[in-house]
């Protein structure tokens, strides 16, 4: 195995024009180079916890915390990459709350002002009106000679 790849490094460095040589390049170089290029930070953090998993079940439980781990490694890693994804999710929600906050404050704004208006409008409404020119007349009160009974006199017994 070691000969076959040290004769296809041999052949890539040797014949670099040749169908061959293009051919390993594509694929010794330019695509391996294309998947290292997609880690992130991120990847190689959740990575690195997951291997620190391996290596804390194997020091606690030697052999059979191989075997453990081996069986919840998928599950880990989906755990775990979960943490990932929720850290965009939380930026999301963030980013729309500070939105809606922004655009409420604003409807906050037209509402008390759509409220000064109506109230400036009932207060016109309500207000006293400006007096007519003329005083009206006097009402006559029909007198009819007769003094009240009792009026408010205390009544005895």
């Amino acid at each position: 195995m070691l000969l076959f790849v040290l004769a296809c490094v041999l052949a890539l460095v040797a014949f670099p024009a040749s169908s061959i040589g293009r051919l390993l390049r594509r694929y010794l170089v330019e695509f391996p180079a294309r998947r290292l290029n997609e880690i992130t930070p991120g990847k190689i953090a959740l990575f690195g916890l997951l291997g620190g998993c391996g290596v804390i079940m194997f020091w606690l439980f030697e052999a059979e915390g191989l075997r453990l781990f081996g069986m919840m490694a998928p599950e880990i890693a989906i755990w775990l990459g979960m943490f990932e994804v929720s850290l965009f999710l939380d930026a999301l929600m963030i980013s729309i709350a500070i939105a809606t906050t922004t655009r409420l404050r604003d409807t906050g704004l037209l509402v008390r002002r759509a409220f000064q208006r109506g109230a400036a409008w009932l207060a016109r409404r309500i207000a006293p009106r400006e007096r007519r020119s003329s005083p009206r007349p006097p009402r006559k009160q029909e007198a009819s000679g007769d003094p009240e009974p009792w009026g408010w006199s205390p009544v005895f017994a």
